[in-house]
């Protein structure tokens, strides 16, 4: 060949070369996502592509052997990266997307997994894992182990992205100081550093939590059940309830339409209608729009009812605006009612003032005293007397005092000794009639002064006492045919009229 053909030859060898080198390189065809199949003769094919997963510990109560801990630990508070792992016996199967190069795993035969560097451990029956959004689904005899909580079901979701697990089908719960809950369906959301300080779990489904109370040397005593249609836990010691709410305690029962507990206080607000009944030979009812129950060693020994509050009890009957009951050993021992007008009623009387306070130890009445506007009124011994009034007693205070009973009589009311009106005061009473043909007609005994003492015996009015700036009037029934009015024209002559009775007081 010449020189010249060799030479256009490798001009178009050149120049076809240089074209190719500059054209795109032929695609590679796509692929089918990697399937691994299960093999349950024998042991699984693992998928070499895919990274070795990390191994866990399982819970002491479990079957499933688990490699150890690993070394460097960090407490809690951290993101869950959770690893799954399959036990001898177990099998799985793990479909690669392609496109982002996660896995989609089915496990089978119990799996146990963990979360990286962190105590917190699960362990299933089966599980769905899925790498693209970190969500987990674990069926069949659930346990869920950390430092905060143990929890287990017949179900378990776990969404990586928000730290929140769900739990469906006999859920239980079990918090660090004991206290534990049942729930149809629960919400777990972990303690999470710049996301929730304290851990948090919803119970549905009419969830029930008994509560662990201790006494000051520790000692455990008696659960405090919660039930309701919903119940929040804050920690392992807040407790908000709502719907239907039922708390009960050895010494009493409350019932609202939604309840706030702080079990480490032992302390309780129930709200929107709450009714405490409590327990014991000598119970007591307490209504109110807002109760609080305060705690000490496992018994309640305050209990206060706020606006529209109302108790009741064998002997008193207490209604205003706020009732502040001190209990001890299930009986009340002292009672308070302030705001707007205090009322009291016992069998024999009622006591109006802008405050009251009680003294009644072991729940039997020993002092009243009446504050603000004091008034009080009685009916007049049936027996002797035959009237539609009652007598009354008014000043700006008004203090009774009643007889003591002897010890172990829990069946007779104790009787009044002694009423006292200071400031003001003024007294209506109506005492037997001296003519023994009156057949009942009270005498009237009308006085004012300074104070005012009246003695009983017997719920019966004996002596009167006006002490500084006393006046009244003594007046005895005349018969029929008594007249001192000869001419039917004639105008009654002047003189002293019985007292006109002062309406009694509205009750609020």
């Amino acid at each position: 060949m010449s020189a010249r053909v060799r030479l256009a030859a490798f001009v178009i060898l050149a120049t076809a070369t240089a074209c190719v080198g500059r054209g795109r390189p032929p695609q590679p065809a796509q692929l089918p996502p990697t399937v691994v199949p299960i093999d349950t003769l024998k042991r699984p094919v693992v998928d070499t592509t895919r990274p070795r997963p990390p191994e866990i510990i399982p819970p002491v109560d479990t079957a499933v052997k688990a490699p150890p801990r690993p070394a460097g630990e960090t407490a809690p508070g951290q993101r869950c990266i959770l690893d799954i792992s399959n036990p001898p016996g177990s099998r799985f199967q793990a479909i690669k997307n392609p496109t982002t190069g996660k896995y989609v795993t089915y496990w089978g035969g119990g799996v146990s997994g963990r979360c990286r560097r962190q105590d917190i451990t699960i362990i299933a029956d089966s599980a769905e894992t899925y790498d693209d959004n970190r969500v987990y689904y674990l069926v069949g005899n659930v346990k869920y182990r950390e430092r905060r909580i143990n929890l287990d079901a017949d179900r378990l979701s776990y969404f990586g992205a928000d730290e929140k697990l769900l739990l469906e089908n006999n859920v239980r719960a079990t918090l660090p100081n004991g206290t534990s809950m049942r729930a149809t369906t629960s919400e777990y959301y972990r303690a999470i550093r710049g996301m929730r300080p304290t851990p948090r779990l919803i119970g549905r489904g009419r969830p029930t939590i008994d509560m662990v109370e201790r006494d000051s040397l520790g000692n455990e005593g008696a659960p405090v059940n919660l039930v309701a249609d919903l119940i929040l836990a804050e920690g392992d010691s807040l407790f908000y309830a709502s719907k239907n709410v039922v708390l009960t305690r050895t010494d009493l029962v409350a019932k609202g339409d939604s309840a706030f507990v702080n079990n480490g206080r032992q302390y309780a607000r129930l709200m929107r209608g709450p009714v405490i009944e409590s327990k014991g030979s000598e119970p007591y009812t307490l209504k109110g729009r807002a109760i609080d129950i305060y705690a000490r060693n496992r018994q309640a020994e305050r209990v206060v009812a706020q606006d529209s509050g109302s108790a009741v009890s064998k002997t008193l009957t207490l209604t205003a605006d706020t009732i502040d009951m001190r209990v001890t050993q299930q009986k009340l021992q002292r009672a308070y009612a302030f705001g707007r007008r205090a009322h009291a009623t016992t069998p024999e009387r009622d006591i109006f003032a802008d405050s009251l306070y009680v003294v009644m130890p072991n729940q039997r009445i020993r002092e009243f005293f009446a504050v603000g506007q004091a008034y009080a009124e009685s009916d007049p011994d049936s027996v002797k007397i035959k009237s539609d009034e009652r007598d009354w007693l008014r000043g700006d205070t008004i203090h009774a005092l009643f007889d003591s009973l002897p010890a172990g009589d829990t069946t007779s009311r104790p009787p009044i000794k002694s009423l006292v009106a200071s400031s003001n005061a003024s007294s209506y009473y109506q005492v037997p009639s001296s003519d023994s043909t009156q057949h009942g007609r009270p005498a009237i005994n009308y006085v004012r002064g300074r104070i005012i003492e009246v003695e009983f015996a017997k719920d019966e009015a004996r002596v009167v006492k006006v002490i500084d700036q006393a006046s009244g009037v003594y007046l005895e029934p005349t018969s029929a045919s008594d007249t001192t009015r000869t001419n039917p024209n004639e105008r009654p002559r002047p003189g002293v009229r019985p007292p006109v009775r002062p309406p009694r007081p509205p009750e609020q």
